[in-house]
């Protein structure tokens, strides 16, 4: 009996996308490996294990969604994984239960948020193996098109569709139990997760938080849902799904972050809540430019900025125009970001002194953390030094996560115009608040140390950091 090697069908199609990207199997290979870092996978793939793709092997449905993605960026138009003609029996591909055939996009497109969002749980509550979907990549092409609308629902704008009917059926009013004080009730979950993701990182409420999530997401989505408080509630969700987001993204894990970013914006325009909106397209614009996405990042500032209503609460407003600061300095718009930048300021100057809201609501640190940035992508690191001591010196002291993001960041400027022994002091403070959070980006801020400080080892600061980190990377700390 032959081989499977030897019975294998060349993937034409594969080959096909390959030439039509202009990209060699190296270059393609490297392309997977930038994706894979971006959801927290690290792939070793080269030229060779193209060259068995082409001859038919497959890998796993995760780097084909991979592949999907990275066609999708490099050819500006949708490549699905069915594209890729993976499908098929037997080879590394294989599914549980047997099933073999590539795995289908996800979310699917015409899935209504509530239905998103109670998906998007399961892989913080830690859902069956058998029951949980194969994590999906960031894709860019959410950014720029529209999800295809449901039968019946009319055509949403910037983060999807509107999920109601084009026209509302009529309801018959019944009793839900819902009154003032769920809308209160889920108001200061919201505040309480906020406030323990800042002072603790993602990590501490990632599955409490998704566990309340899944809950309001059944109420929601019940046949009594329907009722006069129904629009808080649904407000009250898109802030949940923001802060689901946010600890998604502090865990690397971007394709689901972005999903539950999308949601909390439809879930803020079925509400009739277009601050919840503006404020999920900003968190849009700062993942993009986290990932390196410039472009978009600040398209959707600008358009985050837009969509916010003249009532928008100072302290929010505030927290718009920053972003729109920091995507405006990297893309080159110098004058335009210093003028975000003053309209932040001003806006600043009106907002209550707690900071707003538990979603977007900013105070006078966060300003200073992002004028930093701003300076820093300007390429003025002194001033950025500058902002972030002084935002440090405004931060709570129980904020440990932000105060640690914001000393590691400060250490590498520092090093970067060589004052080595003031860097060595930020960092050390930047290992004691981590010590005290779970966050992913604390992990990844801290890993980046090593290779940083290496050339400097011979130095007494240096050689007792490297030794600090080292002993911490292996107690269990940041998880």
């Amino acid at each position: 009996m032959r081989s499977a090697s030897r019975t294998r069908t060349p993937n034409d199609a594969l080959r096909a996308l390959l030439e039509e990207s202009g990209w060699t199997q190296a270059a393609f290979a490297r392309a997977l490996a930038r994706l894979g870092a971006e959801t927290g996978t690290h792939l070793h793939y080269d030229r060779t294990s193209v060259a068995h793709w082409l001859r038919g092997s497959r890998p796993g449905p995760t780097v084909q969604r991979l592949m999907a993605e990275a066609f999708s960026r490099r050819l500006r138009r949708p490549v699905t994984v069915a594209d890729l003609d993976m499908g098929g029996t037997g080879g590394p591909g294989r599914r549980p239960h047997g099933r073999t055939a590539a795995p289908p996009e996800w979310p699917d497109p015409r899935t209504r948020p509530l239905d998103t969002l109670a998906a998007l749980t399961a892989p913080a509550t830690g859902a069956h193996r058998a029951h949980a979907r194969t994590p999906a990549p960031y894709r860019l092409i959410l950014l720029t098109e529209p999800k295809s609308a449901p039968p019946g629902a009319t055509s949403g704008t910037g983060t999807g569709t509107d999920p109601r009917p084009a026209t509302a059926p009529a309801v018959r009013a019944r009793p839900t139990g819902s009154g003032p004080a769920d809308v209160a009730s889920v108001r200061a979950h919201t505040y309480f997760f906020a406030e323990q993701a800042d002072r603790r990182g993602g990590g501490h409420i990632r599955a409490p938080l998704a566990a309340y999530v899944s809950g309001l997401t059944r109420r929601l989505r019940g046949p009594d849902a329907a009722g006069r408080f129904r629009g808080e509630l649904l407000s009250g969700a898109s802030r949940l799904s923001y802060l689901l987001a946010r600890v998604y993204a502090d865990e690397q894990r971007h394709g689901l972050a972005q999903r539950a970013f999308l949601t909390s914006g439809e879930l803020a325009e079925e509400a009739g809540d277009p601050a919840g909106s503006a404020l999920a397209r900003r968190a849009l614009s700062t993942q993009a430019h986290e990932l390196g996405h410039h472009r978009h990042s600040l398209a959707l500032a600008e358009a985050a900025c837009e969509k916010a209503p003249r009532d928008t609460e100072p302290s929010a407003r505030a927290f718009l125009y920053a972003g729109l600061a920091v995507a405006a300095a990297e893309s080159g718009g110098k004058a335009d970001a210093l003028a975000a930048l003053r309209r932040a300021e001003q806006s600043m100057a009106h907002a209550d002194a707690l900071g707003g809201g538990p979603v977007g609501g900013y105070q006078e640190a966060a300003l200073q953390y992002q004028t930093g940035q701003v300076h820093a992508v300007l390429g003025d690191r002194g001033g950025a030094i500058r902002e972030l001591r002084a935002s440090l010196r405004s931060r709570p002291v129980d904020e440990r996560r932000a105060r640690a993001l914001s000393h590691a960041e400060l250490a590498e400027l520092l090093l970067s115009c060589g004052r080595l022994e003031e860097a060595c002091a930020s960092w050390e403070v930047f290992l004691e608040d981590c010590s005290m959070v779970r966050s992913g980006r604390a992990r990844r801020a801290r890993e980046r140390i090593p290779g940083l400080i290496r050339p400097y080892r011979r130095e007494e600061c240096a050689q007792a950091l490297m030794a600090r980190s080292g002993a911490l990377a292996g107690t269990g700390d940041f998880p």
